[in-house]
Protein backbone atom coordinates (compact mmCIF):
# COMPACT_ATOMS: atom_id res chain seq x y z
CA UNK A 1 0.00 0.00 0.00
CA UNK A 2 1.04 3.63 -0.91
CA UNK A 3 2.93 4.79 2.26
CA UNK A 4 1.03 8.53 1.52
CA UNK A 5 -2.14 6.82 0.98
CA UNK A 6 -2.07 4.69 4.51
CA UNK A 7 -0.54 8.37 6.52
CA UNK A 8 -4.20 10.09 5.16
CA UNK A 9 -6.16 7.18 6.60
CA UNK A 10 -4.78 7.31 9.31
CA UNK A 11 -4.96 10.91 9.56
CA UNK A 12 -9.02 10.61 8.81
CA UNK A 13 -9.21 8.28 11.45
CA UNK A 14 -7.83 10.37 13.77
CA UNK A 15 -10.09 13.07 13.03
CA UNK A 16 -13.27 10.28 13.22
CA UNK A 17 -11.78 8.92 16.84
CA UNK A 18 -11.60 5.66 15.26
CA UNK A 19 -8.14 4.67 15.48
CA UNK A 20 -6.97 2.38 18.52
CA UNK A 21 -3.03 2.73 19.27
CA UNK A 22 -1.50 -0.45 20.36
CA UNK A 23 1.60 0.02 21.80
CA UNK A 24 4.27 -3.23 21.57
CA UNK A 25 7.35 -3.85 23.74
CA UNK A 26 9.23 -2.01 20.81
CA UNK A 27 8.08 1.05 21.06
CA UNK A 28 7.83 1.65 25.30
CA UNK A 29 11.00 3.86 26.28
CA UNK A 30 12.42 5.21 29.08
CA UNK A 31 14.18 8.73 30.41
CA UNK A 32 14.63 11.40 28.46
CA UNK A 33 16.90 9.51 26.45
CA UNK A 34 14.04 7.86 24.97
CA UNK A 35 16.00 4.25 25.75
CA UNK A 36 14.38 1.17 25.15
CA UNK A 37 12.79 -0.48 28.39
CA UNK A 38 13.05 -4.10 27.03
CA UNK A 39 16.78 -4.55 26.42
CA UNK A 40 17.44 -3.11 29.44
CA UNK A 41 15.51 -4.96 31.49
CA UNK A 42 16.76 -8.13 30.34
CA UNK A 43 20.26 -6.78 31.15
CA UNK A 44 19.14 -5.87 34.17
CA UNK A 45 17.39 -9.24 34.88
CA UNK A 46 20.53 -10.93 34.19
CA UNK A 47 22.38 -9.42 36.83
CA UNK A 48 19.68 -9.68 39.54
CA UNK A 49 19.56 -13.30 38.88
CA UNK A 50 23.22 -13.96 38.70
CA UNK A 51 23.55 -14.81 34.75
CA UNK A 52 27.12 -14.29 33.75
CA UNK A 53 25.93 -13.31 30.43
CA UNK A 54 23.32 -11.18 29.10
CA UNK A 55 20.61 -13.34 27.17
CA UNK A 56 19.19 -12.00 23.93
CA UNK A 57 16.02 -11.38 24.81
CA UNK A 58 13.75 -12.18 28.04
CA UNK A 59 12.20 -14.91 26.35
CA UNK A 60 15.98 -16.37 26.21
CA UNK A 61 16.67 -15.10 30.06
CA UNK A 62 13.37 -17.63 31.09
CA UNK A 63 14.64 -20.07 29.37
CA UNK A 64 18.77 -20.04 31.17
CA UNK A 65 17.33 -19.03 34.25
CA UNK A 66 14.66 -22.39 34.37
CA UNK A 67 18.04 -24.94 32.82
CA UNK A 68 19.66 -23.35 35.79
CA UNK A 69 17.02 -24.99 38.43
CA UNK A 70 15.12 -21.50 38.59
CA UNK A 71 11.81 -21.10 39.14
CA UNK A 72 9.09 -18.53 37.20
CA UNK A 73 8.17 -17.22 40.15
CA UNK A 74 11.64 -16.24 41.22
CA UNK A 75 11.97 -14.13 37.90
CA UNK A 76 8.38 -12.26 38.27
CA UNK A 77 9.12 -11.50 42.11
CA UNK A 78 11.98 -9.37 40.81
CA UNK A 79 10.63 -8.16 38.22
CA UNK A 80 7.76 -7.00 40.07
CA UNK A 81 10.28 -4.86 43.04
CA UNK A 82 12.08 -3.94 40.31
CA UNK A 83 9.04 -2.11 39.06
CA UNK A 84 7.60 -0.98 42.56
CA UNK A 85 10.89 0.11 44.26
CA UNK A 86 12.92 0.95 40.89
CA UNK A 87 10.48 1.75 38.17
CA UNK A 88 12.03 3.77 35.22
CA UNK A 89 10.42 7.19 34.04
CA UNK A 90 8.30 6.71 30.94
CA UNK A 91 10.18 7.90 27.90
CA UNK A 92 9.47 11.04 26.36
CA UNK A 93 7.81 8.86 23.08
CA UNK A 94 5.31 7.53 25.77
CA UNK A 95 3.97 10.57 27.24
CA UNK A 96 3.56 12.41 23.55
CA UNK A 97 1.40 9.50 22.79
CA UNK A 98 -0.44 9.39 26.41
CA UNK A 99 -1.02 13.23 25.17
CA UNK A 100 -2.82 12.33 21.95
CA UNK A 101 -6.20 14.10 22.40
CA UNK A 102 -8.05 12.10 19.76
CA UNK A 103 -7.36 8.93 21.26
CA UNK A 104 -8.87 7.71 24.57
CA UNK A 105 -8.38 3.67 24.30
CA UNK A 106 -5.47 2.50 23.91
CA UNK A 107 -4.20 -1.46 24.56
CA UNK A 108 -0.72 -2.28 25.22
CA UNK A 109 1.26 -5.92 25.07
CA UNK A 110 4.17 -4.69 27.40
CA UNK A 111 3.53 -6.04 31.19
CA UNK A 112 5.37 -2.36 32.53
CA UNK A 113 3.56 0.03 33.88
CA UNK A 114 5.48 2.63 32.10
CA UNK A 115 2.26 3.79 29.19
CA UNK A 116 0.21 3.82 32.45
CA UNK A 117 2.18 6.18 34.04
CA UNK A 118 2.47 8.56 31.27
CA UNK A 119 -1.16 8.36 30.77
CA UNK A 120 -1.62 9.42 34.28
CA UNK A 121 0.46 12.25 34.61
CA UNK A 122 -1.58 13.64 32.03
CA UNK A 123 -4.98 12.53 31.93
CA UNK A 124 -5.40 11.91 35.97
CA UNK A 125 -6.81 15.19 37.27
CA UNK A 126 -9.51 16.46 38.76
CA UNK A 127 -12.66 13.66 37.34
CA UNK A 128 -10.84 12.84 34.83
CA UNK A 129 -9.07 9.62 35.26
CA UNK A 130 -7.18 6.60 33.28
CA UNK A 131 -8.86 3.33 34.02
CA UNK A 132 -6.77 0.19 33.57
CA UNK A 133 -8.01 -2.97 32.39
CA UNK A 134 -5.98 -6.23 32.35
CA UNK A 135 -6.68 -9.80 30.35
CA UNK A 136 -6.50 -12.56 32.63
CA UNK A 137 -5.94 -16.06 31.78
CA UNK A 138 -8.02 -16.99 34.75
CA UNK A 139 -11.30 -18.77 33.47
CA UNK A 140 -13.06 -16.19 32.46
CA UNK A 141 -11.45 -12.59 32.07
CA UNK A 142 -13.89 -9.31 32.80
CA UNK A 143 -14.79 -7.27 30.02
CA UNK A 144 -13.21 -4.26 29.01
CA UNK A 145 -14.89 -1.06 30.27
CA UNK A 146 -17.24 1.07 28.30
CA UNK A 147 -15.61 4.35 27.73
CA UNK A 148 -17.38 7.59 29.65
CA UNK A 149 -16.69 11.12 29.56
CA UNK A 150 -13.52 11.69 30.94
CA UNK A 151 -11.99 8.61 30.98
CA UNK A 152 -9.10 7.12 29.50
CA UNK A 153 -9.10 3.09 28.73
CA UNK A 154 -5.72 1.01 29.22
CA UNK A 155 -6.19 -2.44 28.16
CA UNK A 156 -3.06 -4.62 29.30
CA UNK A 157 -3.88 -7.67 26.25
CA UNK A 158 -0.95 -9.83 27.75
CA UNK A 159 -1.12 -9.06 31.90
CA UNK A 160 0.67 -6.83 33.66
CA UNK A 161 3.75 -7.23 35.80
CA UNK A 162 2.87 -9.09 39.25
CA UNK A 163 4.66 -11.33 41.88
CA UNK A 164 2.83 -14.36 40.43
CA UNK A 165 2.91 -15.85 36.65
CA UNK A 166 -0.18 -14.51 34.81
CA UNK A 167 1.82 -12.10 32.36
CA UNK A 168 3.85 -12.34 29.28
CA UNK A 169 7.30 -13.19 30.23
CA UNK A 170 8.24 -15.47 27.46
CA UNK A 171 6.81 -17.11 24.19
CA UNK A 172 4.79 -19.88 26.28
CA UNK A 173 3.12 -17.51 27.79
CA UNK A 174 2.42 -15.56 24.15
CA UNK A 175 0.33 -18.87 23.18
CA UNK A 176 -1.43 -18.96 26.38
CA UNK A 177 -2.39 -15.41 26.14
CA UNK A 178 -3.73 -15.93 22.05
CA UNK A 179 -5.47 -18.64 22.78
CA UNK A 180 -7.61 -17.82 25.67
CA UNK A 181 -7.78 -14.29 24.08
CA UNK A 182 -9.55 -16.64 21.24
CA UNK A 183 -11.65 -18.25 23.51
CA UNK A 184 -13.06 -15.67 25.80
CA UNK A 185 -13.66 -12.96 22.82
CA UNK A 186 -17.09 -14.17 21.79
CA UNK A 187 -17.96 -13.81 25.85
CA UNK A 188 -16.42 -10.26 26.18
CA UNK A 189 -18.90 -8.12 24.31
CA UNK A 190 -17.13 -4.75 24.72
CA UNK A 191 -13.63 -5.93 24.21
CA UNK A 192 -14.63 -7.66 21.34
CA UNK A 193 -16.92 -4.61 19.89
CA UNK A 194 -13.83 -2.80 20.34
CA UNK A 195 -11.60 -4.72 18.52
CA UNK A 196 -14.16 -5.07 15.51
CA UNK A 197 -15.15 -1.37 14.79
CA UNK A 198 -12.32 0.34 15.70
CA UNK A 199 -9.25 0.83 13.25
CA UNK A 200 -6.14 -1.01 15.37
CA UNK A 201 -2.70 0.95 15.13
CA UNK A 202 0.11 -1.64 16.38
CA UNK A 203 3.45 0.32 17.31
CA UNK A 204 6.42 -1.64 17.94
CA UNK A 205 5.49 -5.06 17.26
CA UNK A 206 7.48 -7.96 16.10
CA UNK A 207 5.94 -8.38 12.61
CA UNK A 208 7.64 -10.89 11.64
CA UNK A 209 6.52 -13.05 14.50
CA UNK A 210 4.31 -15.58 13.76
CA UNK A 211 2.99 -15.52 16.96
CA UNK A 212 2.42 -12.02 16.48
CA UNK A 213 0.58 -12.89 13.21
CA UNK A 214 -1.53 -15.26 15.13
CA UNK A 215 -2.71 -12.44 17.96
CA UNK A 216 -2.98 -10.32 14.61
CA UNK A 217 -5.77 -12.56 13.10
CA UNK A 218 -7.36 -12.95 16.86
CA UNK A 219 -7.70 -9.52 17.27
CA UNK A 220 -9.25 -9.32 13.72
CA UNK A 221 -11.92 -11.61 14.57
CA UNK A 222 -11.78 -12.76 11.09
CA UNK A 223 -9.60 -14.58 7.99
CA UNK A 224 -7.18 -12.37 6.75
CA UNK A 225 -8.54 -13.21 3.11
CA UNK A 226 -12.09 -11.55 4.42
CA UNK A 227 -12.19 -8.13 3.78
CA UNK A 228 -13.39 -5.94 7.08
CA UNK A 229 -14.56 -2.00 7.09
CA UNK A 230 -11.92 -1.64 9.58
CA UNK A 231 -8.01 -0.94 9.15
CA UNK A 232 -5.02 -2.81 10.66
CA UNK A 233 -1.74 -0.80 10.47
CA UNK A 234 1.80 -2.25 11.48
CA UNK A 235 4.31 -0.26 12.35
CA UNK A 236 7.71 -2.02 12.94
CA UNK A 237 11.60 -1.49 12.39
CA UNK A 238 12.93 -2.45 8.81
CA UNK A 239 15.56 -4.71 10.00
CA UNK A 240 12.11 -6.61 12.07
CA UNK A 241 10.74 -7.06 9.11
CA UNK A 242 12.32 -9.31 7.02
CA UNK A 243 11.12 -10.63 3.26
CA UNK A 244 8.65 -13.08 3.97
CA UNK A 245 6.80 -11.11 6.67
CA UNK A 246 6.17 -8.01 3.88
CA UNK A 247 5.13 -10.53 1.54
CA UNK A 248 3.00 -12.11 3.52
CA UNK A 249 0.96 -8.94 4.39
CA UNK A 250 1.38 -7.00 1.64
CA UNK A 251 -0.45 -10.09 -0.19
CA UNK A 252 -3.44 -10.07 2.37
CA UNK A 253 -6.45 -7.71 1.62
CA UNK A 254 -5.87 -4.03 1.65
CA UNK A 255 -7.25 -3.40 5.46
CA UNK A 256 -4.00 -4.32 6.28
CA UNK A 257 -0.97 -1.86 6.03
CA UNK A 258 2.76 -2.17 6.98
CA UNK A 259 5.11 0.91 8.25
CA UNK A 260 8.56 -0.51 7.66
CA UNK A 261 10.23 2.51 10.68
CA UNK A 262 11.55 2.56 13.44
CA UNK A 263 9.19 1.98 16.17
CA UNK A 264 10.20 5.34 18.13
CA UNK A 265 10.11 7.67 15.31
CA UNK A 266 6.78 6.81 13.62
CA UNK A 267 5.74 7.44 17.04
CA UNK A 268 6.80 10.52 16.73
CA UNK A 269 5.54 10.97 13.65
CA UNK A 270 2.33 9.56 14.62
CA UNK A 271 1.82 12.60 17.30
CA UNK A 272 2.81 15.52 15.22
CA UNK A 273 -0.10 14.31 12.52
CA UNK A 274 -1.92 14.29 15.80
CA UNK A 275 -0.96 17.49 17.40
CA UNK A 276 -1.14 19.46 13.96
CA UNK A 277 -5.49 18.13 14.20
CA UNK A 278 -5.01 18.98 17.35
CA UNK A 279 -3.33 20.52 20.39
CA UNK A 280 -1.90 17.92 22.75
CA UNK A 281 -3.44 17.07 25.93
CA UNK A 282 -1.17 18.77 28.87
CA UNK A 283 -1.23 18.34 32.50
CA UNK A 284 -4.15 19.47 34.66
CA UNK A 285 -2.79 22.53 34.78
CA UNK A 286 -4.57 25.98 34.46
CA UNK A 287 -2.49 27.98 31.63
CA UNK A 288 -0.74 30.84 33.30
CA UNK A 289 -1.63 29.71 36.77
CA UNK A 290 0.09 27.73 39.05
CA UNK A 291 -2.96 25.83 40.29
CA UNK A 292 -4.39 22.36 39.43
CA UNK A 293 -8.04 22.00 37.75
CA UNK A 294 -10.58 21.77 40.41
CA UNK A 295 -11.68 18.48 41.38
CA UNK A 296 -15.16 18.55 39.93
CA UNK A 297 -18.29 18.08 42.30
CA UNK A 298 -21.71 16.35 41.91
CA UNK A 299 -23.25 19.56 41.74
CA UNK A 300 -22.11 22.63 39.32
CA UNK A 301 -18.97 24.39 40.70
CA UNK A 302 -19.92 27.92 40.83
CA UNK A 303 -18.21 29.71 37.48
CA UNK A 304 -18.19 26.47 35.82
CA UNK A 305 -19.04 26.33 32.25
CA UNK A 306 -22.53 24.51 31.42
CA UNK A 307 -22.58 22.84 27.77
CA UNK A 308 -26.34 22.78 26.84
CA UNK A 309 -26.44 19.66 23.99
CA UNK A 310 -29.19 17.73 22.13
CA UNK A 311 -29.01 14.06 22.69
CA UNK A 312 -28.23 13.19 19.31
CA UNK A 313 -24.88 16.07 19.38
CA UNK A 314 -23.75 14.04 22.79
CA UNK A 315 -20.17 13.27 20.48
CA UNK A 316 -19.43 16.72 19.49
CA UNK A 317 -20.55 18.27 23.28
CA UNK A 318 -17.96 15.62 24.51
CA UNK A 319 -15.11 16.57 22.03
CA UNK A 320 -15.72 19.99 22.84
CA UNK A 321 -15.49 19.09 26.74
CA UNK A 322 -11.97 18.01 26.00
CA UNK A 323 -10.93 20.45 24.32
CA UNK A 324 -12.11 23.45 27.03
CA UNK A 325 -10.68 21.54 29.91
CA UNK A 326 -7.23 20.79 27.96
CA UNK A 327 -7.55 24.88 27.56
CA UNK A 328 -7.58 24.93 31.37
CA UNK A 329 -11.11 25.40 31.53
CA UNK A 330 -13.51 23.98 34.81
CA UNK A 331 -16.37 22.71 32.62
CA UNK A 332 -19.48 20.87 34.16
CA UNK A 333 -21.67 18.20 31.98
CA UNK A 334 -24.37 16.56 33.00
CA UNK A 335 -24.05 13.06 30.95
CA UNK A 336 -21.07 12.35 34.15
CA UNK A 337 -22.21 14.44 37.30
CA UNK A 338 -25.83 13.48 37.69
CA UNK A 339 -26.28 10.02 39.31
CA UNK A 340 -29.47 7.82 39.89
CA UNK A 341 -31.10 9.35 42.82
CA UNK A 342 -30.89 12.66 41.51
CA UNK A 343 -33.91 15.25 40.77
CA UNK A 344 -32.96 15.37 37.43
CA UNK A 345 -34.45 18.71 36.96
CA UNK A 346 -33.90 20.91 39.93
CA UNK A 347 -30.02 19.81 39.63
CA UNK A 348 -30.03 21.07 36.25
CA UNK A 349 -32.03 24.14 37.04
CA UNK A 350 -29.76 25.02 39.92
CA UNK A 351 -26.54 24.60 37.60
CA UNK A 352 -27.90 26.88 35.34
CA UNK A 353 -29.59 29.60 37.17
CA UNK A 354 -27.18 29.65 40.64
CA UNK A 355 -24.05 27.76 39.65
CA UNK A 356 -22.19 28.30 36.51
CA UNK A 357 -20.46 31.03 35.42
CA UNK A 358 -21.36 30.35 31.71
CA UNK A 359 -23.30 29.15 29.61
CA UNK A 360 -22.18 27.25 26.25
CA UNK A 361 -25.33 26.66 23.55
CA UNK A 362 -24.71 23.91 21.33
CA UNK A 363 -26.12 24.86 18.15
CA UNK A 364 -26.73 22.11 15.20
CA UNK A 365 -29.62 20.93 12.71
CA UNK A 366 -30.76 19.07 15.56
CA UNK A 367 -31.51 22.20 17.63
CA UNK A 368 -32.72 24.10 14.83
CA UNK A 369 -35.28 21.51 13.65
CA UNK A 370 -36.70 20.71 16.89
CA UNK A 371 -39.57 22.89 18.55
CA UNK A 372 -39.80 20.87 21.46
CA UNK A 373 -36.93 19.58 23.38
CA UNK A 374 -35.13 19.73 27.09
CA UNK A 375 -32.37 22.07 25.61
CA UNK A 376 -34.51 24.95 24.83
CA UNK A 377 -35.45 24.58 28.49
CA UNK A 378 -32.28 24.82 29.57
CA UNK A 379 -31.52 28.02 27.14
CA UNK A 380 -34.79 29.76 28.65
CA UNK A 381 -33.24 29.38 32.20
CA UNK A 382 -30.05 31.40 30.68
CA UNK A 383 -31.78 33.63 28.93
CA UNK A 384 -33.72 34.63 33.05
CA UNK A 385 -29.93 33.79 34.72
CA UNK A 386 -28.37 36.43 32.41
CA UNK A 387 -31.06 38.88 33.59
CA UNK A 388 -29.17 39.51 36.41
CA UNK A 389 -25.96 40.18 34.63
CA UNK A 390 -24.62 43.89 33.52
CA UNK A 391 -25.00 44.22 29.65
CA UNK A 392 -20.93 44.02 29.29
CA UNK A 393 -20.46 40.67 31.75
CA UNK A 394 -20.17 37.42 28.97
CA UNK A 395 -22.43 34.84 29.43
CA UNK A 396 -23.86 32.93 26.89
CA UNK A 397 -21.69 31.23 24.14
CA UNK A 398 -23.64 29.77 20.97
CA UNK A 399 -21.02 27.25 19.30
CA UNK A 400 -22.07 26.03 15.71
CA UNK A 401 -20.72 22.19 15.07
CA UNK A 402 -22.42 21.67 11.79
CA UNK A 403 -22.93 23.66 9.29
CA UNK A 404 -25.97 25.26 10.22
CA UNK A 405 -26.35 29.40 8.95
CA UNK A 406 -27.46 32.29 10.60
CA UNK A 407 -30.07 33.26 11.49
CA UNK A 408 -30.63 31.15 14.34
CA UNK A 409 -34.25 30.41 15.04
CA UNK A 410 -34.74 28.44 17.92
CA UNK A 411 -32.20 30.28 20.54
CA UNK A 412 -33.45 32.78 22.99
CA UNK A 413 -34.21 36.19 21.39
CA UNK A 414 -32.40 37.74 24.32
CA UNK A 415 -29.30 36.25 22.79
CA UNK A 416 -29.91 36.89 19.02
CA UNK A 417 -27.58 39.86 18.53
CA UNK A 418 -24.07 37.69 20.48
CA UNK A 419 -22.54 35.83 17.69
CA UNK A 420 -22.16 32.20 17.49
CA UNK A 421 -18.34 30.74 17.29
CA UNK A 422 -18.03 27.68 14.47
CA UNK A 423 -16.30 24.28 16.12
CA UNK A 424 -16.90 21.90 13.95
CA UNK A 425 -17.62 18.50 15.69
CA UNK A 426 -16.68 20.31 18.90
CA UNK A 427 -13.49 21.42 18.05
CA UNK A 428 -13.37 25.24 19.27
CA UNK A 429 -10.70 27.15 18.47
CA UNK A 430 -7.78 27.75 20.72
CA UNK A 431 -8.60 31.53 20.70
CA UNK A 432 -11.79 30.21 22.07
CA UNK A 433 -10.90 27.98 24.74
CA UNK A 434 -8.50 30.55 25.59
CA UNK A 435 -10.91 33.13 26.13
CA UNK A 436 -12.83 31.52 28.06
CA UNK A 437 -10.31 30.30 30.68
CA UNK A 438 -8.78 33.71 30.79
CA UNK A 439 -12.61 34.88 31.89
CA UNK A 440 -12.50 32.16 34.67
CA UNK A 441 -9.25 33.29 35.85
CA UNK A 442 -10.48 36.52 36.07
CA UNK A 443 -14.26 36.49 37.58
CA UNK A 444 -13.85 33.25 39.36
CA UNK A 445 -11.04 32.94 42.14
CA UNK A 446 -9.57 28.88 40.62
CA UNK A 447 -9.66 26.33 44.09
CA UNK A 448 -7.08 23.63 44.63
CA UNK A 449 -7.91 19.66 45.21
CA UNK A 450 -7.75 19.00 48.45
Amino acid sequence: MNPDHTWLKIERFLENRTLIPIIGPGAITMGTEDRPLYPWLVGEMADRLGLTETPFSLHHLVCECMGKGMQIEDICLKLDVLFGKECPEPGRVLQRLASVVQCRRFFTLGFDPLFERALGSVRNFGKSKVVPWEFSLDLQSADLPETVADQTTLGYLFGKVSANSGFHLWDADAVEFICELQRQLPALNTLGRTLAESNLLFIGVHGSDWLVRFLLRTLRQKPFSVATKRALFIADATDSLKDDAVIFYDSLRRDVAVLPMDPVRFAGTFCDLAASLEPPLDPGRIPGVDVTVPLMEPTAPDGSIFISYAHSDAAAAIKLVERLRAGGCLVWLDDDRLVCGDNFENNLEDAVKRHCGFFISVISETTEKRGEAYFHKERRWAAERSASFAETRPFYFPIVIDGTSSPLRNEPRVFSKIDFERAPGGAASDAFCERLAELQRKLFTPRTTP
